[in-house]
């Protein structure tokens, strides 16, 4: 491969990161706008887990045999955690808590309790320079709960409800390590047995009768976001970005993350951000910058 060449598979690595990324960003935003006006968290859950699921039945079909279905607690802390009960868990939280705090809560959490997980079950212990990121991450995250509790606690329930979704994702995030399977199959075994699990009770409830007084765009848009981009492409465009930069390369960019969930926050929603989510988002970046070995992006962009 000559030097031209394997600049630019990097440049397209990078750009596959960031667009990753920011769509993984803008799905707080998106949840919250849907969940605090015509919608309900059952409604946005039903509309993701059709949608991804539906669509991606076909690759489920074809790499059936790739999946080892007796392990069953492995692959049910894997649906679970990245599931329904996860999104409505995460959902409801968004009712009570801004963009930022989700980023903060959401992201930032999970990572401190995967490495947590890890260590506790897998005997993965974390090398300095992770246990510091970590650290850093949780001290942020601890920051902005602190301050909620000290202004009285109005949103506490809220971020109760985001933790233990992050607890949920950090469950899936080991067991699809533990696993090992194609980040496709992984998906899509989510995405349809959620789908096919959870879709028969959203019909039965009669909750499908209330979309009918959504107007359309709205529907499209979590359709769109839910099903579509962060379910399916985003994963995919990651997927690409560690081919091109290696793990460690396409994971430096998730630092992007939670900066990005608290812009678009206040671009889709308005929602501001106070000194101490402020200082929060900006300990989860660092913290996951310095656990990924900062220098990751200088070697992603030579």
């Amino acid at each position: 491969m000559t030097a031209l060449t394997d600049s630019r598979a990097r440049l397209a690595g990078v750009a596959a990161a960031v667009f990753a990324v920011t769509i993984w960003a803008g799905w707080i935003p998106v949840t919250r706008l849907g969940v605090i006006t015509r919608l309900t968290p059952v409604d946005v859950a039903a509309l993701r887990y059709g949608t991804s699921g539906l669509l991606l039945l076909p690759v489920l079909l074809a790499r059936w045999r790739e999946v080892p279905w007796q392990r069953v607690g492995l692959l049910a802390a894997m649906i679970v955690g990245a599931g329904v009960p996860y999104f409505l868990v995460f959902a409801t939280g968004l009712r009570m808590a801004n963009s930022g705090q989700g980023g903060v809560l959401g992201p930032g959490a999970s990572g401190v309790f995967t490495v947590l997980i890890a260590a506790l079950l897998l005997g993965e212990r974390p090398g300095r320079m992770q246990f510091l990121g970590v650290s850093i991450t949780a001290a942020g995250v601890a920051l902005v709960v602190l301050h909620e509790l000290y202004a009285g606690g109005a949103r506490a329930a809220g971020f109760a409800l985001i933790l233990c979704a992050s607890l949920g994702w950090a469950s899936f995030t080991v067991a699809s390590r533990v696993l090992r399977l194609r980040p496709v199959v992984t998906t899509a075994v989510i995405a349809v047995v959620n789908g096919a699990l959870y879709l028969p009770f959203y019909l039965a409830s009669g909750n499908p009768l209330r979309l009918a007084a959504v107007p359309a765009h709205d529907i499209v848009l979590q359709v769109v976001y839910q099903g579509v981009l962060t379910g399916i492409i985003a994963l995919i465009a990651f997927t690409f970005a560690v081919g091109r930069l290696g793990a460690a390369g396409a994971a430096s960019f998730t630092p992007l993350s939670p900066v990005l969930v608290a812009v678009s926050g206040w671009l889709i929603l308005g929602d501001t951000v106070d000194a101490a989510t402020a200082a929060g988002l900006a300990a989860v970046g660092l913290g996951v910058f310095v656990a990924n070995r900062g220098d990751a992006w200088v070697r992603a962009l030579r």
